[in-house]
């Protein structure tokens, strides 16, 4: 079998050799200075050879470095119109998310993101299973984690936090109470893994326990409750922001408790050097750009 190195370590040359510089290519492939510093090094390794003269302001290819372009650059950019035809007759970026996620943040500005990029297609897949986008069961993944995921790519997206919502319309009908009073007065809405304890603590509300609430353990049947009048809800700032923004809901309170999970987005090498792929990542990143 013939010794080719991996074609990330290729791709990593391809884009520091043509662009002169080791920031503007981690720009253009989505990764990190260092990553690409580390695949230069690797295909450098496993060659035997420097390919480029590095000083702090500039970036120039060693002779082998040339000799090394002008063979791979013609194979590169047949391997990116062979694929790019394919792309465009079938590819589609699958991103897996939190089902709360896709509904509050992404899908609301699939709209805009089609009319902006209408050769890119998009699959949604809502789940709150792990899926293992190394192994091709999705392109791009958003997890809402303690920990971080593993994944060829993951970066951290975006902090959360708690804070009760409520629609005018329920406050209205509530009547002009203080903030202990009013607490003590409504049904409480709350997600099974967040319940109102840490808020009423930092609050300093004191409820009995026998105070009525409902409990859900989904996100969005919470947020549609509180939609539907039912009561206050503790919401999380990710998912509530457009509804705030719209007026469909109002903030009870300033006050809020930072969650001590965060999203996460993970991306397979395929989403990775995909011209398609590094579109969606971006506009992913520029949902949560501001929080």
């Amino acid at each position: 079998m013939r010794k080719i190195p991996p074609i990330h370590l290729l791709l990593a040359f391809d884009a520091v050799a043509r662009v002169r510089s080791f920031n503007k290519a981690a720009d253009e492939l989505n990764i990190s200075h260092s990553t690409v510093s580390y695949r230069i090094r690797e295909l450098e390794k496993s060659l035997g050879l420097s390919l480029f003269d590095r000083t702090t302001r500039s970036v120039a290819l060693t002779a082998g470095g040339v000799h090394l372009h002008d063979q791979v650059r013609g194979a590169v950019a047949t391997l990116e119109a062979a694929f790019a035809s394919f792309t465009d007759k079938r590819d589609v970026v699958r991103i897996s998310a939190l089902p709360s996620f896709a509904r509050f943040r992404v899908i609301p500005e699939l709209s805009e993101f089609h009319r902006t990029h209408p050769a890119v297609s998009i699959e949604i897949s809502p789940t709150t299973r792990r899926v293992d986008i190394d192994e091709g069961e999705a392109d791009i993944a958003i997890r809402y984690s303690k920990s971080t995921p593993l994944a060829f790519h993951c970066e951290r997206l975006l902090d959360d936090e708690w804070f009760p919502v409520a629609t005018p319309q329920y406050l209205a009908r509530m009547g002009n109470l203080g903030i202990e009073a009013l607490f003590k007065q409504a049904n409480l809405l709350s997600h099974s893994r967040q319940p109102w304890d840490s808020w009423l603590g930092e609050a300093g509300i004191r409820i009995s326990p026998a105070k009525r609430s409902l409990t859900f353990s989904d996100t969005g049947f919470l947020l549609d409750a509180a939609l539907g009048d039912q009561g206050i809800a503790l919401g999380r700032r990710s998912l509530v922001k457009r509804l705030l923004a719209n007026g469909s809901l109002v903030r009870v309170s300033d006050i809020a408790v930072p969650s001590d999970q965060r999203y996460f987005l993970l991306a397979s090498e395929r989403a990775m050097i995909s011209r398609h792929g590094r579109t969606v990542i971006e506009w992913i990143r520029s949902l949560v750009h501001e929080g």
